[in-house]
Formats: structure tokens, sequence, C-alpha cells
């Protein structure tokens, strides 16, 4: 019989639900060895022999492993007896394919048991195929022999890929019915042993002589909304910390030492406007070549001559200028640690949460601890609660009791939010002002299509993209005007060269992104010294967000003076405060030797991906996945599992891409394209062209928007430079004004920050 009628055969399984059951006499399998029957015993002496052995007959490569080894297991009880005296004889491997067609009424399909199984899917490059290190036959040879619970070089990363990926507790369970996965509660026992291993792996870091890097944040998990309301009942919320310590780019054993550090700190020079706030020539130069190359690139961007500007993208006179970028090839590692239920949302917070990482879970003594600098970067409130642990402890009998060990950094992701906030406030303006932020979000609905930006709780990257969609619409009408020509494709038709670009780009930053600072005696156009303002400001945001992304920190420095008085224009006092403890560190603190460069070295992230992250945006996006993973519900939202969840964290997620690339997964669709938003651009283009917002125009008067740069600049002169020199004095002497280490006239002018941030594995 052909295999195809073998399939249309309408006889069905033996024992199945069906009460009358044909008789099937099969042919004997292909390659059964069986023993003739033994002398017959006592009934209550007999033992049953075990299975025939079968041999199979497939390719080493079929569909199925082998023949029996599918629906074998449902069979073993019926095979207590030799083959011959069984009355439910095994059936065929074609009647078994036949009987199960019909049975789950699955669609028709053809078999060839002979041929071997589909490739994996092509979802990447040939040459990403080339390194697969687990192959399909490898595969199915460990499915043949790893169904043993002493075996699991199958099941126990399998189980930990599906945990990952988001399967539930029941799915588990199917799969590991079916020799796939090991239970979910084995499931549980594996992260908690990685989890060990992880933490190993952490202690024995920071016992290394190059010393290791530290930062922390909180993190607040959502309980249930089930929990009956009862007097001793769970708090919906739940908050603790997050900690992570890193592997230093660049180590230097020698920059570490302690000592040397905290004597500078003694003897460190007060800040000086013009000799440390102020960008030198050679900052201001770069910072200058850096904004001409992105107005460049965003009419090479949004070109639509085909081959006018061909080759312009990669060319060396416009690419931005490179400071301090990190080594070629270097991938930051990191060793995260325990969740622990300390709140570090205060002083007293963050001193629990230094003894709990660092002497509890790291097992170093403060002797340890006492003797090296640890470099900690996080964002402006935990710093600001580490230095008020360092006032309020200052007499105490150690240096890492007075939380003199930590040397802090600034976080540049939680920099880039506030920078967004403080410009968004400053340049939101009304819906009925032409040109400002609110005109785009809110007004004209058809423009940018985001009039959620004009309300509450706007998203972070939602905002941001908006934001640069402005910048470039304005961008390319000034091209407009400053090209001579009618269009821009006229103007790519000329075919102009690169020294041409950046001949007008020079121009576009003096006349349309710099702001008018010694104003005429004529009337002033409010509503375009509002749009000049509002793109020297842009470019700032798109400047520090390129540099982080090229992983080039020198190009950050050269913004820092800038920064902080465009936030002491917008009234960020807090964040321009941190920059000017950063400067001061830089240049008075950590220099001599070489603390300064391995900072700088330090301050940005390559995790693999090849772009760059602030050290705080990676802590932000461990933070994520810990919660993609555990879910507040059940018998196990218990505070211990997320313990083990975030120490094993990294090699769970490392897993998770490895053994995907390695079956052909990827993690978007070969078809997947960015999403073009050029549209959006030139939308905004026509609209500066039809309300001539980069021309001057009489009798146009709108509410002007301040100068950030000019206003912070006079308020740090005026004030605020004065105090921090003099509060900075105070805290090395102990003496801090209030919980949170900063007085009243210290409080943001802004509101509190109020964007929403999502971060995706």
């Amino acid at each position: 019989m052909s295999l195809n009628k073998q399939l249309s055969s309408t006889s069905q399984f033996p024992g199945s639900f069906s009460q009358s059951r044909p008789q099937i006499t099969p042919a004997p399998p292909p390659n059964v060895t069986t023993a003739p029957p033994p002398p017959a015993k006592p009934w209550h002496r007999r033992k049953a022999p075990p299975p025939p052995v079968l041999e199979s007959t497939a390719a080493p490569n079929s569909l199925f492993p082998s023949s029996y080894d599918t629906f074998f297991t449902n069979f073993r009880k019926t095979a207590s007896l030799p083959l011959s005296q069984n009355s439910r004889p095994l059936p065929s491997f074609p009647e078994l394919l036949s009987q199960t067609k019909e049975k789950f009424q699955s669609p028709e399909f053809v078999f060839d048991p002979s041929a071997s199984i589909t490739p994996l899917r092509k979802t990447q490059s040939q040459s990403d195929l080339a390194r697969t290190t687990l192959s399909t036959p490898n595969l199915l040879g460990s499915l043949r022999r790893g169904r043993s619970q002493k075996c699991t070089d199958f099941a126990g990363p399998m189980t930990l890929y599906w945990w990952k990926s988001g399967c539930s507790e029941e799915v588990l369970e199917v799969l590991q019915n079916v020799g796939l996965s090991k239970c979910f509660d084995s499931c549980l026992d594996m992260v908690t042993t990685v989890a060990d291993y992880c933490l190993d792996d952490a202690r024995n870091e920071a016992q290394d002589s190059a010393g290791f890097m530290g930062n922390w944040d909180n993190i607040n998990m959502l309980n249930s909304e089930s929990y009956e309301q009862r007097s001793d009942g769970p708090a919906k919320v739940r908050s603790g910390s997050c900690g992570v310590i890193y592997r230093l780019c660049s180590p230097n054993p020698n920059a570490m030492a302690l000592e040397p550090l905290l004597k500078r700190a003694k003897s460190a020079p007060d800040l000086e406007f013009h000799r440390d706030i102020c960008p030198t020539l050679d900052q201001s130069l770069h910072c200058y070549r850096n904004f001409r190359s992105y107005i460049v690139r965003v009419l090479l961007r949004y070109n639509s001559s085909g081959k006018a500007f061909k080759g312009y993208d990669t060319h060396p006179a416009l690419q931005p200028i490179s400071r301090r970028p990190l080594p070629k090839g270097h991938v930051t590692k990191q060793f995260p640690v325990r969740i622990s239920t300390i709140e570090e949302n205060s002083i007293a917070g963050n001193l629990a949460v230094h003894e709990d990482i660092f002497v509890t879970q790291l097992g170093l003594t403060h002797a340890e601890l006492s003797k090296k600098a640890i470099l900690s970067i996080n964002d402006q409130a935990t710093q600001s609660f580490n230095r008020g642990c360092k006032a309020i402890r200052a007499l105490d009998l150690s240096p890492f009791l007075r939380a003199q060990v930590f040397q802090l950094g600034i976080g540049l992701f939680h920099l880039c939010l506030n920078l967004v906030w403080a410009l968004l406030h400053a340049h939101r303006g009304h819906e009925t002002i032409e040109g400002s932020l609110s005109y785009f979000f809110v007004l004209f609905v058809f423009i940018l299509e985001k009039t959620r930006l004009g309300g509450k709780h706007p998203d972070y990257h939602t905002l941001m993209a908006a934001l640069m969609q402005i910048l470039d619409g304005l961008l390319p009408d000034a091209w407009r005007i400053e090209c001579g020509r009618a269009t821009l494709s006229e103007f790519a038709q000329t075919k102009p060269s690169p020294e041409q670009l950046l001949a007008i780009a020079d121009n576009i930053l003096c006349n349309h992104a710099t702001p008018e600072r010694n104003p005429s005696s004529s009337p002033v156009d409010n509503l375009r010294e509002n749009t000049r303002r509002l793109v020297h400001d842009l470019l700032y945001v798109a400047e520090v967000t390129r540099a982080i992304s090229d992983c080039d920190f020198g190009r950050v420095e050269d913004l820092l003076g800038n920064l902080a008085m465009i936030f002491r224009g917008a009234g960020s006092k807090n964040y321009c405060t941190e920059i000017l403890h950063f400067i001061h560190n830089l240049k008075y603190v950590w220099k001599g030797d070489g603390f300064d460069n391995l900072v700088r070295d330090n301050m940005i992230f390559n995790m693999g991906s090849g772009k760059g992250q602030g050290v705080d945006m990676n802590l932000e996006h461990n933070i994520g996945k810990i919660k993609q993973l555990f879910a507040a519900k059940g018998n196990y939202a218990d505070w211990s599992r997320l313990a083990n969840i975030s120490a094993a964290i990294d090699v769970l997620s490392s897993m998770k891409i490895n053994i995907g690339r390695s079956l052909g997964a990827c993690y978007k669709g070969t078809s997947h394209k960015d999403v073009d938003t050029s549209s959006l651009v030139w939308r905004v283009a026509r609209k500066a062209k039809d309300l001539e917002l980069n021309t001057t125009q009489p009798n146009r008067s709108v509410t002007a928007t301040p100068d950030l740069l000019l206003v912070g600049e006079a308020a740090i002169k005026s004030s605020t430079l004065a105090k921090f020199n003099k509060k900075r004095r105070e805290l090395l002497k102990g003496i801090v004004d209030s919980e949170t280490g900063e007085d009243e006239e210290d409080r943001d002018e802004l509101p509190e920050m109020d964007i929403g941030v999502s971060l995706d594995d």
C-alpha cells in the first residue's frame, strides 16, 4: 500500500475514544527483533519483559527523531507482554500518522520518511548562518538523548529560553510533558542557581586590583490588585533598590588610590566662570564644526534629488569630529546583584544601600573598601543623596562609612531627559503662538499628528522624535533661503562641493541658529527670534544624543559649560549644580593620577549593540527586563524571586539572544524597515515657508522666548556660582541644610519632571 493511501486510512487509535475498533493486523514493523517467548511461569512470579528494541529506518535528519520516539510513551503500558501475545499490537509508523491525522482532524499533507527536515528559515544573512553553533542535527540528537532527569543538555537551557521569552507556567508544564522543557519549579530553581553563580562572578570582579564601578537606582513593583483589603495586607506598590557593578574600561590601578583624591578634594580651588565654566576656544571650535556637520547631514538625509549628493554621507569633511571615543570593539561587562527592599530615596536609604551591596552581597570589608575609589554614576537625585551621606558622616571612622570612596559622575540619560523637559517648558508657548511647540503639537494636528505631546505625561522617545522632526523641518527651509535657489532640487542639480555645503552651513548657523545678542534700534521680529532660539537649543539636544550614540564622551564634555547655562536659564538649578560638581571634579579633584581620564572612558557604555548609552540608561534597561519577567501575582510574587531574577538578568538575556540566533530566529523580520518620517519633516518645512519663520518680517509681535544661554550665564555669574562654591566647602566640613542636602533657594523653578519613559527589552 502506498503512503498516500495509508495516510487516507480511516482506522483509529488503539484505545481511542471510539467504542468499536476495527481489527488491524499490520505487517511486522521493519527491523524489529523479537525473541521467542520464555517458558511459562506461575502467574504470581511472571515478570513482563522490556519493550522490544526498535531500530529506526528514518533518516537521521527526518521530521521525527525516530519512527516511534514521538508516541512511544503512550503505548509503553500496552507493551507489558511480548508483541506476539499483546492484544493491542503497536501500529506501524505510517498507520500511526494516518490515525493521528484522522483523530485530530489535521489538514491533508504528504510526508516522505526519507526526506530531510526543512532547513531553518532564512531570517539571517549567510554570514550569520555560517556562525550558527546549534545545528538541527545537534538539536535532534539532544532531543533523542536529553530526556533523562540526569541529562538536561537540551531541556535546561531551553527551559530558561521559554521562560525568558514569556511562557507561562502552564505552557512550561506542557513542554515538560513532551520532553522539551523542565517543570516550572525546576525553572525557578535554575534561576536561583544562575543567580548564585552570577553573584560569585560579581564578588570576584570586586576583588580585582584594577577596581570597579557601581551604580544603583530605585525600583517600584506593582503588586496584585486582587489582594483582600486588610490592616496587615501588602502595599499596592513595593519599592527597593537595584544595583550593578561594572568592569572598568581602560583600567588604571594607580588611579584608583583613594587617599590622593581626598587630599586634592580638600585643597581644590573654587570654580571661576571664565576659567572653568566658559568653554575654551578649542571646545567652541569643535562644537561649532559638529553643529555644522549636523546641518549638512540634514540636507543629505532629506534630499530627494537622487544621486546629486552620492558619496557625501561618508566624506571626511562632513563627518563629526571625534574627541574621545571608546576603544574600538570595547564591550562593557556588567555584574548585576540582587535587588533589596531598601528604598534609596533618602540619605539613610543610600547609606543602607552601600552596606547591602558592597558589604553584604559582595563580601568586602570596610578596610578593603576604604583603600580604593569607586566610580558611581547615577541620576541627579541619587547623587544629591550621596553628597548628603558624605556631609552627615564627615566624622565617621573610615572613608567607606564617610561615603568618601564614591566618586560621583553624572548620568547622561537623565541629563538628556531633563534637558528635553527644560526645553519643552521654555519653548512650549501657547497653541495660538505661531512657531511654538504647542503650535506644532496641538493647533496644527495635520502637521505632526502628535497632539498628546501638548498635554501631561508625554513619552520621552516620542517627544524626542518630535523635537528632532521640528529641527529637521526648520533647517531645510533655512537651506532654501541660503542656497540662492527656488528649491532644494534646483540647488542639488548644481552639484555643490562639500566645501560649498560647509560654507552655506556656516551662514545657516550664523543667521538661523544663533540668537540675536545685540539687537539694532529697528523693531525686533519676535517670531523669527523665537525660531532662532528654538533651533539653537535643539541643536544642543541633537549633538548630545548623537555624541552618546557614537560613544564619544569628549564631544559631550565640550558642551558641559553651555549645558549648565541652558539648564540654569530654563530654571533647572539642580542639574546646573550637578554639572558644576562634575566640572569641578574633572578639573581639580580627579586630575593628577589619571582618574579623570578613567572617568571619561566610562561615562558611556557599549553593551554590544555598537551604539552608546549612558550608564544610568543601562540600569533602566535592566530594571525594565526584570519587571517583564516578574509577574507580581499569585504565589510566586515574593521578593526573593525578584532578587534572583535581578542577579541573573544579564545571563538570561544573553542566553535568549544566543539560542535564538543559533536556531535561526531573529530580533526582527528580514523585511523590517525603519519608519520613514520624512513626510512629517517636509510638513514642518512647508509650514515654516508659509509662515516665513526664517525671514524677518515687520510688525510681527509675539511673546518672546527667553534666550536660555544668555539668561543662564547671567544667573551663574550673579549668584549660582558663589552659592555652589560656598556649599561645596560646607559639605567638606559636614554641614548639610536638610535631609535632601539642598536648601529652599536651590529648588528648581521648573515644574517637577513628568515625562514617561518606556524601555523595551
